[in-house]
């Protein structure tokens, strides 16, 4: 069972308010919303899985740092962009934004919005920017593992499972009613860096009640190909 208890003043961000650093505008979009939808930075994501979500202007989608599918989506959802912090390098993972999250910010937007996670360094928020320090304080972030084998440390969460575990949590509040879904949280292409404890974000995600939606099947020929 993952541990509940968290020792606030042991890492930074233990004082920050998880609702509030949530802009008024982000919020009233999410408790609108009927379906929170994440997709992953997977190369196996085609056009075909992303159609088969039916997204709607009911549905909040959640793409990450380079948001490589953001070509996939439109504008009739609201979009919310979430960028990881690079603290050695002082840079967010994806900013400035590509030209497919440049259109969809151009078409609607009213109903995009940027969520910045594991910033380490001083910065101030902006309008309808959400900004969490590294480290937010729900559980399964806060006593996210530190030591991997071979001796070396962690880095922390991924951005997506930042995001998850916050959106998780949003749903338990008082006026969040919306289904929480993952597409490309999977194994079937691209590479897993090291720095991150793959095998705990994803037993926290089977152990959940989060519907994991499954890539559709592919041809065998398709399958001589990376899909980009």
């Amino acid at each position: 069972m993952m541990d509940e208890h968290m020792a606030l003043d042991a890492l930074p961000g233990g004082d920050q308010s998880v609702l509030g650093a949530l802009p008024e505008a982000l919020r009233e979009c999410l408790s609108r919303a009927a379906r929170v939808i994440l997709i992953a930075n997977n190369p196996a994501i085609t056009a075909t899985d992303v159609q088969a979500l039916n997204i709607g202007v009911d549905d909040v989608v959640v793409s990450f740092n380079t948001c490589i599918k953001a070509a996939l989506l439109n504008a009739q959802s609201a979009n919310v962009f979430v960028h990881g912090y690079n603290a050695p390098d002082h840079y967010f993972f994806g900013l400035p934004y590509g030209p497919d999250v440049q259109r969809l910010i151009n078409q609607a937007s009213e109903r995009c919005f940027t969520l910045l996670v594991g910033c380490a360094a001083p910065m101030c928020p902006l309008p309808r920017v959400a900004m969490y320090w590294d480290r937010i304080p729900l559980p399964p972030l806060w006593n996210y593992p530190v030591d991997r084998p071979g001796g070396k440390r962690y880095v922390g969460p991924t951005t997506g499972f930042n995001t998850l575990v916050l959106l998780d949590w949003l749903r338990g509040q008082p006026g969040y009613n919306y289904q929480l879904m993952t597409l490309g949280f999977s194994n079937e292409a691209g590479k897993l860096w090291g720095g991150h404890a793959w095998d705990y974000e994803r037993d926290w995600l089977q152990k959940s009640d989060v519907i994991v939606v499954p890539l559709q099947p592919r041809r065998w020929w398709q399958k001589l190909f990376r899909q980009k």
